[in-house]
């Protein structure tokens, strides 16, 4: 009596941290989104940017917060959120905390098809077409990670150096494709390094075309993935397909991956760090883990983002180099705990 009375407390206090933790990441999210739109734009009042006037003044405001600093405002939060439940879902699928699109070569593949279709798609009316050739080239990335799965048995860390070498060959192809094109050298680059200055509200419409099924369906998953981090046999004998579960898995990460990159260039190491600090403070349960990682992912590339428009200003740095600088370091703690586990 006195267990299950200590055991409803627990639960309780449990569940109000957890709600505590929700309200703390969704006012750190609004405190990032308001310093953003208003940081640094002069006369910023309410009546004329909701009810602008004729004078230029009003039209210039209006125009800056609404057209340039709220789009990529929205896009950094939806990339950030689907890169982070992309790298939760690459993490339970190949039970590998080393697990990221990034690492696995996703980025990679598909920022070598859309490099192909920007050399060849150069009108304005491009966006789809490179949608698709970013989604295809992730599709491949991970066919290919998938082939070297069936051959690596229970070593799942073969399975990440599988995907390291494909990141690698991938990287060094578009590579090459671009010193063919020097013309457009300097363009390309700059999209390569993950940016996301110049955001329009069609880039945020693209994603969230995508972007919100997959991430809806990862939820409704959460579940399965519960029972699949249990291990595959015991998934299998509760009546799991694990095959056809890991397909889905599959297809959502390519939705998630392919979708960005075609935005916004391979934003590195969200799907790396988020789902970890998640795991920190709301536990392995992934019907908790993927709500915390949709709002910390959403965090965390806005953070780098605004630091990234206004660390060297007037300049803006690509964003994907701000995550570069927090994912290296984290990637390479997270290997020397694993080695101290193994040992």
């Amino acid at each position: 009596m006195g267990g299950s009375i200590r055991r409803e407390r627990q639960g309780l206090r449990f569940a109000g941290s957890l709600w505590l933790l929700f309200v703390t990441l969704i006012v750190l999210l609004i405190v990032v989104a308001c310093m953003t739109v208003a940081f640094r734009v002069s006369g910023l009042a309410w009546r004329p940017l909701f009810f602008p006037s004729s004078d230029s003044a009003d039209i210039l405001l209006s125009f800056t917060v609404w057209h340039v600093r709220v789009p990529r405002l929205f896009l950094a939060i939806t990339l950030g959120a689907a890169l982070a439940v992309a790298g939760c879902l690459l993490q339970a699928m190949t039970r590998n905390p080393l697990s990221d699109p990034e690492i696995m070569g996703l980025n990679q593949g598909a920022s070598c098809f859309a490099v192909i279709a920007l050399l060849l798609f150069e009108s304005a009316n491009s966006a789809n077409v490179i949608l698709i050739a970013a989604l295809c080239g992730a599709g491949m990335s991970g066919a290919l990670i998938y082939w070297f799965s069936r051959y690596s048995g229970s070593d799942h860390s073969r399975l990440v150096l599988a995907g390291v070498a494909i990141s690698a060959f991938m990287g060094a192809l578009t590579t090459g494709i671009i010193l063919l094109y020097e013309t457009q050298l300097t363009e390309i680059l700059y999209w390569m390094a993950g940016k996301l200055s110049g955001a329009e509200w069609r880039d945020s419409h693209l994603v969230w075309l995508l972007d919100i099924p997959a991430v809806a369906a990862a939820y409704v998953l959460a579940n399965t993935l519960n029972v699949l981090a249990q291990g595959e046999e015991i998934a299998s004998g509760l009546g799991i397909r694990v095959r056809r579960i890991r397909g889905i898995i599959g297809l959502l990460v390519i939705l998630l991956t392919g979708s960005a990159v075609a935005v916004a260039g391979p934003i590195g190491f969200v799907g790396l760090i988020v789902p970890h600090m998640a795991r920190r403070m709301a536990g392995n349960n992934y019907r908790v883990l993927i709500p915390v990682s949709i709002l910390l992912g959403a965090l965390l590339l806005s953070s780098a983002d605004f630091v990234a428009q206004w660390l060297f200003y007037p300049s803006d740095i690509p964003v994907g180099i701000i995550t570069a600088i927090l994912g290296v370091p984290f990637f390479l703690y997270l290997l020397r705990s694993k080695r101290r586990v193994v040992k």
